[in-house]
């Protein structure tokens, strides 16, 4: 009697489980769909890059001659100019701590 009721208890985690994994898959794949598209695309050539660079420094020298300090201007370009790594960290986080949030739930 016991033993069938921990298979029932079993199977029925079992099927939380898997109903969360179908729920939460897809949404996952969307989070980290977009950003490897983007990053397939981050090969730059020369011209591209002379010109990105162009940007940023205009940019920052705009923050800088608008009276924005310059670790402020430094920081506001890091966060308009994000890495395709930091969009890899940022999406495999953002997946993570919905797991992880699923997971509190769950307990």
């Amino acid at each position: 009697m016991e033993e069938e009721r921990k298979r029932e208890k079993d199977v029925e985690e079992l099927k939380e489980v898997l109903k969360t994994v179908r729920e939460e898959v897809p949404g996952l794949l969307k989070d980290v769909v977009g950003p490897l598209k983007e990053l397939m695309g981050t090969t730059l050539t020369e011209e591209q890059a002379r010109e990105k660079a162009k940007a940023i420094a205009a940019f920052y020298r705009e923050l800088v001659s608008a009276g924005i300090k310059e670790d402020v201007a430094l920081e506001l370009v890091k966060s308009q100019f994000v890495s395709p790594a930091e969009i890899i960290k940022s999406v495999f986080g953002k997946a993570s701590g919905k797991l992880e949030t699923e997971r509190e739930r769950k307990d």
